[in-house]
């Protein structure tokens, strides 16, 4: 059973009326619409109260490391069953981009090694890594151009060869908000021998993701976006077949086993490295974001990763339609490949935070007057939703849009 907003118990498999009751108990301080999740998710009640009880503990003195290893066992197990995955093939990491590097370090990538990566869909976390392991290693990164957005899946697979090593791609792209169609790439690598690397970055527990079923090699992702969690906190996957052939970059007592089994144990009686990916582990982990991450894993699971999804992709739909039934420009997107993310503007182009496009810039800075919560990435605007975007939170989105538009003198 997992505790709800107030700390007591939910049961798995809510009906649409219960889960409604409990989204609206578990964001009770969001006053305005709130789309933002791709920069930052907003924080249930449940993970404060749980963060802030582990603090509290830490000030009495009343914390027993064992009960914070028994919280990371926990929360690992609850990530593993909102991804349909083996607890022992989820590893804690601090973020993303520490996930991403770990394969890349682990992989030991040599001179004539090929790395596939499309930096114009990709986050640069999702870039830097291969350049440098290229300089490194004398290692090549082959970069997929501008283009298509329908057939980028078609794209990477052409340029996958037999000395291909590592596909990096992102899950769902930050800026666009398009869907990579993981379950087609993963055939083609498989085939060539080749790692396939999620940066799940925006699509963890906004999609429903079942990893083994995508087919992925790794996937990696931080908690402060869908997952509803703090910074500091993230997760690593690594399939079975892959993680135990392989060598982590650094070691430390959380990497092995050792048979005396406590953690200060050393290696006096032999020890050989974690089955899985926790051999990825490097010391203590951030427990405060572990206390908030396994409660909103236990907001997610018992809503359930399938309804999570819809109710998300739901808000997502209904704003784009409605934004372009008042005329205003989103950037195109296959129905197959949309998910969580609208991009409002005629294309995509240079500027964070702020765009060069007058009436983007304008729409956002009225909706930041408003209190709506939103980004700018690559001269767009990015509007993010989750399950906390009611129907009716929706529509207040809507009527600010509205307001702005129907008194723009652009």
């Amino acid at each position: 059973m997992a505790p709800d907003a107030a700390g007591g118990a939910l049961p798995q498999g809510l009906d649409r009326a219960a889960a409604d009751r409990l989204i609206r108990a578990s964001f009770p301080d969001l006053r305005n619409p709130y789309l933002d999740v791709s920069a930052r998710g907003p924080l249930p009640l449940a993970a404060r109260r749980a963060a802030e009880a582990l603090l509290l503990q830490r000030a009495e003195g009343s914390v027993r490391k064992d009960d914070w290893l028994a919280l990371a066992d926990r929360t690992r197990a609850k990530a593993a069953q909102l991804l349909r995955v083996a607890p022992e093939d989820v590893a804690f990491v601090k973020n993303t981009s520490e996930g991403l590097n770990l394969v890349g370090a682990a992989l030991r990538l040599g001179k004539g090694d090929r790395m596939v990566v499309a930096p114009s869909y990709e986050h640069p976390n999702n870039v830097f890594p291969w350049l440098w392991h290229a300089r490194q290693a004398g290692a090549e990164v082959v970069q997929i151009g501008p283009g298509d957005p329908a057939d980028l899946e078609d794209r990477i697979i052409a340029a996958i060869d037999d000395r291909t090593r590592l596909v990096a791609v992102t899950a769902l792209d930050f800026a666009s908000g398009r869907r990579t169609d993981l379950a087609r790439l993963a055939p083609a690598c498989r085939r060539a021998g080749a790692f396939l690397l999620a940066d799940a970055a925006q699509s963890s527990g906004v999609m429903d993701e079942p990893l083994a079923a995508l087919g992925v090699d790794g996937w990696a992702t931080a908690a402060q976006k869908g997952l509803l969690g703090l910074y500091g906190i993230g997760l690593l996957y690594v399939r079975r077949e892959w993680a135990d052939r392989m060598e982590p970059p650094f070691l430390a007592r959380f990497s092995v086993e050792v048979p005396a089994g406590h953690e200060a144990a050393g290696p006096e009686g032999g020890w050989h490295l974690r089955p899985g990916a926790g051999r990825f582990e490097c010391g203590n982990h951030n427990y405060v974001g572990l206390a908030a991450l396994e409660a909103s894993l236990d907001l997610l699971n018992a809503i359930g990763p399938g309804e999570v999804e819809r109710r998300a992709t739901e808000a997502a739909a209904t704003l784009r339609a409605g934004i372009e039934a008042m005329g205003l420009s989103v950037l195109p997107l296959p129905p197959a490949r949309r998910a969580h993310i609208v991009s409002v503007g005629e294309a995509l182009g240079a500027g964070h935070d702020r765009t060069d496009v007058t009436w983007v810039q304008a729409l956002s800075t009225h909706l930041q007057a408003k209190g709506v919560a939103h980004s700018v990435r690559r001269g767009i605007l990015r509007l993010s939703t989750h399950v906390h975007m009611l129907p009716e939170v929706t529509q207040e989105a809507l009527a600010h849009i509205k307001a702005w538009r129907d008194g723009w003198r652009g």
